[in-house]
């Protein structure tokens, strides 16, 4: 639910990139910002609340400001939406350690984007729903941290 209403919350805010006349001075494809349909086409790779258990997924964490949303599955792969679902990256082969008590962290890279994940068993409150969640979660793409909250699904 939570990604429907963030896919929603993409197509009413978002900027459409202006149509292509092939002048010299149009952005290329490259250059072109993510479109609303990429947005939600990478939103679209994440399972809903209700389905992610049954698609493998086995912890889920979510961020504001801007928008992410991480799936950590049964299976040892991650996948991960963030910038309001401008990128979409998936990473398999991920084996957690534990650097703390209470704490699990996930290190990965693929496509040239690196990935670091600590989930921390400490209450957290999402900072747009307000909704309690039992673990807080700190994401690191690229260098760039994200902090969000997170659980068992």
């Amino acid at each position: 639910m939570r990604a429907l209403i963030l896919a929603l919350a993409l197509a009413a805010c978002s900027q459409q990139a202006p149509p292509s006349t092939g002048d010299a001075d149009t952005p290329t494809a490259a250059q072109t910002p993510a479109t609303e349909a990429t947005a939600v086409d990478n939103l679209a790779q994440m399972p809903q609340w209700g389905e992610a258990r049954a698609a493998g997924v086995d912890f889920r964490a979510v961020g504001q400001e801007p928008g992410w949303l991480l799936d950590v599955y049964t299976a040892g792969s991650i996948k991960f939406v963030w910038d309001y679902g401008e990128n979409y990256a998936e990473f398999s082969g991920v084996t957690p350690t534990y650097p703390q008590e209470g704490a699990t962290r996930y290190e990965a890279s693929s496509d040239g984007v690196s990935l670091v994940v600590t989930i921390r068993r400490f209450p957290c409150q999402d900072a747009m729903s307000g909704e309690a969640f039992p673990s807080t979660v700190e994401v690191v793409v690229d260098g760039r941290a994200l902090n969000g909250c997170g659980r068992s699904v």
